[in-house]
């Protein structure tokens, strides 16, 4: 077998232990909201049917990042796939979310060893990661931004806060018959209000540019970094909801007489959208940076469901399979020389790319010998795992030893038809011909 002296030395690598998956995952919450936003059936749904580890909360504690509540499973396998933020002010401007982000990445990267994250923002998290983009156009070390229901153009909600001023001042020298209109109006704003103050640093941030939010339009049209995937999970709901004190047309005309009465128009809470965010805005294809340059738009897809507000998050698996959901991608294909118990053999080593941990693809390889038939293997899952290039890429590396491969005569030219498969069943397919140069 002088053909495998032609062969180079497989090259030692260096395997990734601190991780399941590529790519480390960061879950943003939104306004007005914890970190235990995501723990219900998020956190559940990646550690039960996924088999990460959440490596902990990542918090300001003391004036430093830090990542606090590090659960006792991360403790012991020294795993960390990923994260939840709980920014120290939940009603506080994008800006100040945005530098605290900054602030825990390089914890992420030193704990996991990972050159990217994967950022998922929900609502006001998503814009917030995206600003962190643009900010950080050329080392943003992100390979992916999914948003769950972002703002992305501002919200009319925000607008609220400027109708709940006008209706205060009106119900304080309103006539007696204007009066018990305007109280009406308040008590419906007020079920709106919930835990964000009206004169919280994050509505004037999320003011739409239509209504004066000069942070929205600035940030919608600025550079977003092309080496990044877009995913824009959009949702359509109501927010006006049956079984309150008035039904959904009833408060609307409640709403729109109120505020008729003192010169505002409402049409725009009731846009198609999740009631909160329109669905126009949800869509970061729609920023007119995106908008500017059809090329753009080719990084950036868009997924709508039938609902996208808190209770959907923690109820349904959708939005997490859409964070892992993708097809594999092929790296490459390299024969080796390496020696076993039985001396040296050929050894085929593939390398690709997933969201999912290698454990949950599997590699198919179809191998067509001149003028032979063909054979069908799979590599052995405990032969695909995370190791981590020269270059500082992670990829999945699967390896196995042709040679082995019984009634293949491997002094002849093969063809070698590859597919790998995801649990999602996405899949990716190439071919690598064998081809042996025989040496003195």
């Amino acid at each position: 077998m002088s053909y495998i002296k032609s062969l180079s030395e497989a090259p030692p690598v260096d395997y990734i232990t601190t991780m399941h998956i590529p790519y480390p995952i960061i879950f943003l919450h939104g306004l007005g909201q914890k970190a235990s936003v995501w723990d219900a059936y998020a956190v559940r749904y990646y550690e039960q049917e996924i088999g990460l580890v959440h490596g902990g909360v990542l918090r300001i504690v003391n004036g430093k990042p830090k990542i606090d509540n590090v659960p006792q499973r991360s403790v012991q396998t020294g795993y960390a796939d990923f994260f939840t933020v709980a920014f120290s002010n939940p009603v506080d401007s994008i800006g100040a979310w945005e530098r605290e982000l900054e602030g825990f990445l390089p914890l992420v990267f030193e704990r996991t060893r990972a050159e990217k994250v994967i950022l998922i923002g929900y609502s006001m998290g998503g814009v917030t990661a995206r600003y962190y983009l643009t900010k950080n156009i050329s080392n943003h070390r992100t390979e992916r931004l999914i948003t769950i229901g972002s703002p992305h153009q501002g919200s009319p909600f925000a607008r609220i806060w400027q109708w709940k001023t006008a209706l205060v001042a009106k119900s304080k020298d309103a006539s007696f018959v204007v009066k018990p209109l305007v109280d009406k109006a308040l008590e419906l704003l007020a079920t709106l209000e919930t835990d964000v103050p009206a004169d919280a640093p994050a509505v004037r941030d999320l003011q739409r540019p239509e209504d004066g939010g000069e942070f929205m339009r600035r940030i919608g049209s600025v550079p977003h970094p092309l080496d990044v995937e877009y995913v824009s999970v959009v949702g359509k709901v109501e927010l006006w909801k049956e079984g309150k004190n008035l039904s959904k047309t009833a408060a609307m005309d409640v709403l729109r007489r109120a505020l008729g009465a003192i010169g505002f128009g409402i049409e725009a809470m009731f846009e198609p959208g999740d009631g909160v965010v329109s669905a126009s805005s949800q869509t970061m294809n729609e920023l007119p940076w995106f908008r500017a340059d059809k090329n753009r738009q080719k990084i950036s897809r868009t997924v709508t469901l039938s609902s996208v507000h808190e209770d959907h998050l923690k109820q349904s698996t959708e939005i997490q399979r859409i964070t892992l959901e993708s097809k594999p991608e092929f790296k490459g294909a390299e024969f080796y020389r390496t020696t076993t118990a039985h001396g040296s053999a050929v050894q085929m080593t593939l390398e690709f790319v997933d969201y999912l941990p290698p454990k949950k693809c599997s590699v198919e390889l179809t191998i067509t010998p001149q003028n032979g038939v063909a054979q069908r293997i799979r590599i052995p899952p405990d032969n695909i795992a995370l190791v981590k290039k020269s270059n500082g890429a992670i990829v999945a590396q699967a390896t196995v030893l042709l040679t082995q491969v019984p009634q293949i005569e491997w002094s002849r030219p093969a063809d070698i038809d590859i597919v790998i498969r995801n649990t999602f069943g996405n899949e990716a397919r190439t071919s690598k011909r064998w081809q042996p140069i025989f040496v003195p």
